[in-house]
């Protein structure tokens, strides 16, 4: 599948605390009062905003974004970055009530995976696929760049392993604090199992045509060329998955294993047994992939070719210079180290955890990375404006710009609709649904007469229907 609609969803995590870093509110009082403006806006907490996107609250208390379906992967990153705005802007909003009321307390909105207390919230990954290709023919192939993926893609962060004895080993750093809670290679479950693929047949458009591929083994990421290379490098493994031809034989004997392993081994050596005997490497794994996907990237994609090459050569020779100015796992390697050393303390020190999450957090002017970002110390790829314009704006390219268009103009006429990934309709007496099982349309007449009936029967509203946005 030459072009490919893709999208992410990036689950928060929440914590609302006092000045003195106590808790404020636990989190479902603090979920409440983050989406006030939501439910004022839409009478749920679960809504389509304007650019086409997805925005509620999932099991948990998890605040969640999930971004429009994209074919270009830059444009996904800019709706991610969305995201992240509409997120901080609610955050702001509550925040400032709090302090209306005089109540010692802020939310704040964190875009990582494990919090302090252990526990794991997603970014998950979906793809489109042929329903008409052999779905179980995937993982062979797939697992093991995803598995070792993490030396590239990974959020990196500091765990401490269990020792000998039952005592805790000193901490150390690694790729990804993600691999320690997948429990499975292939799975229907999402939270019980936690599998590295998802096989929830939940295609979101012609079940006769499609498939989504659903990938729950990534880190939230902060850098905007972290976040590219996770779909740009799994789009040409898709891709060269697809055609038929002979692919490398990497199938490792225990995927959870080697996850685990890979993160841990920050020169990307450790053996890997393989399936079929034998041992690899991540950076064998990752080498192989990169030179077999060669021949199908065309010539705009040549860029996502040699960056995923110095992600690897940063790995290889030892030298950071580059990744540690560009790939999330680099920066927070060099970053925890710089403030370790200085500071006289060791990884598991709780003002290195402080510093993980503050990395994560996506309020700019609290954000660790978006300090580091202003510093010319973190990419900046995307500049404000794209950013900005992808707040309100869907995606051109694909069925998300039919879906932006009506929300937008029902919310510009005061009209109560109802939207979701496939399906729109008005809510009024005897309204038809208009159902649009093709992620690549852009253009139906059904939706143009829906526009149009918008908009001879609607008012224009008198307040601006998504403030947060």
């Amino acid at each position: 599948m030459k072009r490919r609609v893709g999208g992410l969803e990036t689950e928060y995590g929440l914590v609302c605390v006092r000045a003195d870093g106590s808790r404020a509110l636990e989190p479902e009082a603090a979920a409440r009062e983050l989406f006030r403006p939501v439910v004022a806006m839409g009478r749920s907490s679960n809504v389509f905003l304007r650019n086409a996107a997805r925005l509620y609250l999932d099991v948990g208390s998890h605040p969640e974004y999930a971004s429009a379906e994209c074919d270009d992967w830059w444009e996904l990153v800019a709706q991610d970055r969305a995201g992240d705005r509409i997120f901080a802007d609610l955050a702001t909003q509550a925040n400032q009530r709090f302090a209306a009321d005089g109540q010692d307390a802020r939310i704040h909105l964190l875009k990582n995976n494990v919090d302090s207390a252990g526990n794991a919230f997603g970014s998950h990954e979906n793809f489109l696929v042929d329903r008409r290709g052999e779905f179980t023919r995937l993982p062979k192939y797939l697992l093991p760049f995803l598995v070792t993926r993490q030396i590239i893609t990974g959020a990196g962060g500091a765990v401490r392993p269990a020792g000998k004895d039952g005592e805790d080993a000193p901490a150390q750093f690694v790729f990804s604090r993600r691999s320690d809670h997948m429990w499975e290679a292939v799975s229907s479950a999402t939270t019980r199992t936690r599998p590295i693929i998802n096989t929830r047949d939940e295609p979101h458009g012609d079940p006769t045509r499609f498939r989504r591929l659903h990938v729950i083994v990534g880190d939230s990421t902060m850098s905007e060329v972290s976040t590219y290379l996770r779909f740009a490098t799994t789009d040409l493994v898709l891709r060269a998955i697809e055609s038929g031809r002979a692919l490398p034989e990497l199938s490792l004997h225990d995927d959870i294993s080697a996850i685990r392993a890979v993160a841990r081994d920050l020169t990307g050596t450790t053996p890997l047994p393989l399936a079929g005997g034998g041992t690899t490497t991540a950076l064998e794994v990752q080498q192989r992939w990169l030179d077999h996907v060669t021949e199908f990237a065309d010539e705009s994609e040549r860029s996502v070719l040699e960056t995923w090459q110095r992600g690897i050569d940063a790995v290889r020779t030892g030298d950071r210079s580059w990744a540690a100015e560009n790939l999330d796992w680099a920066i927070k390697e060099r970053l925890f180290t710089q403030i370790a050393e200085r500071r006289g303390v060791a990884l598991d020190d709780p003002r290195i955890e402080r510093l993980d999450l503050a990395y994560h957090d996506i309020d700019p002017a609290q954000s660790v990375f978006h300090a580091l970002q202003r510093r010319g110390l973190a990419p900046q790829v995307l500049d404000e404006a794209r950013i900005e314009t992808a707040r309100t704006t869907a995606p051109t390219t694909t069925r998300a710009h039919l879906r932006g268009q009506v929300v937008t103009a029902a919310q510009d006429h005061g009209v109560d609709h109802v939207v979701d990934w496939t399906t729109l309709r008005l809510t009024r007496p005897g309204a038809m649904p208009i159902q649009i099982l093709d992620p690549f349309a852009t253009a139906l007449p059904a939706v143009d007469a829906l526009l149009e009936e918008i908009r001879s029967q609607g008012t224009a509203a008198a307040a601006d229907p998504m403030p947060f946005a």
